[in-house]
């Protein structure tokens, strides 16, 4: 059955017609691949590649190490359909330790061919009793916050006062979060000292007389969250919330309050 697999690695980027990305990998770093969609089934071509994912939990992400050998490849396929093809290769040094898969990168979907059965493949998978799994959640945060950070992002929305402007440069939904790049720019004469940054959901619309209803999102993680941004400085960081969806009249509010001053800063986005 494992020789089967193998020969089903080999033929299907040719019966496909689309060239495979190379992913690099080595003993000593793990690679993290998050997929748009859980992870179903996940084979290597060689036992000295190894990709580790949760097959209980149907988590979006799995673990690529690999040993000195020949090169090899990887196939995946998510619980949407859809397969992924990669070439692998072993690499002392590593240009990049995590990668977002777009959709885009699909190789076809398995309604275009025979699906693998989980019987074929659970003998060819190293189970998942990998450590680096356990508590792996901050882990992703982490990288998911610096590839915002990393990226030319767009701003859609600007509130300015006192010479601070609060920005909204990103709004990033990713598995069952929702990740905010903000930035904080002062230009005032006077140093900012952030005493709480407030995400609500806010349903309501103006000039009706109904009540507002305002519901607080409470991050559940924080990167480069500053304290104080000094004079002709600014600084981008990312809130990572629950994820959320706004109805046809919901806004997103987002407050900005300074310790021991009058500052304050709404910016309203729907």
């Amino acid at each position: 059955m494992k020789k089967l697999i193998s020969l089903l690695l080999v033929l299907f980027p040719m019966l496909t017609g689309n060239a495979q990305e190379t992913l690099y990998a080595n003993e000593t770093h793990v690679v993290t691949l998050f997929f748009p969609s859980p992870i179903r089934q996940a084979v290597t071509g060689t036992e000295h590649f190894t990709f580790s994912y949760n097959r209980d939990s149907g988590q979006q992400f799995g673990l690529l190490q690999a040993n000195t050998g020949s090169d090899s490849n990887l196939f995946v396929l998510t619980e949407d359909g859809r397969v992924y093809a990669y070439d692998l290769v072993y690499s002392k040094q590593l240009i990049q330790n995590y990668r977002f898969v777009q959709i885009g990168e699909s190789i076809g979907h398995e309604s275009q061919t025979k699906p693998v059965q989980p019987s074929e493949v659970v003998d060819s998978v190293p189970e998942v009793g990998n450590p680096l799994l356990v508590g792996h959640e901050n882990e992703l945060m982490v990288k998911g916050a610096e590839y915002l950070l990393g990226k030319k992002s767009r701003i859609l929305r600007t509130c300015r006062k006192d010479g601070l402007a609060l920005r909204l440069k990103e709004l990033f939904y990713y598995s069952d979060k929702v990740y905010l790049e903000l930035e904080i720019q002062n230009r005032s004469e006077i140093d900012f000292e952030m005493e709480a940054l407030e995400i609500f959901r806010v349903n309501g619309q103006k000039g009706k007389r109904s009540s507002h209803q305002k519901l607080e999102l409470k991050p559940i993680f924080k990167y480069q969250d500053p304290n104080i941004i000094r004079v002709g400085q600014k600084q981008a960081f990312v809130y990572v919330l629950p994820k959320f969806t706004l109805g046809d009249s919901e806004k997103l509010t987002v407050e900005l309050h300074e310790i021991k001053g009058n500052r304050m800063l709404r910016l309203i986005w729907d």
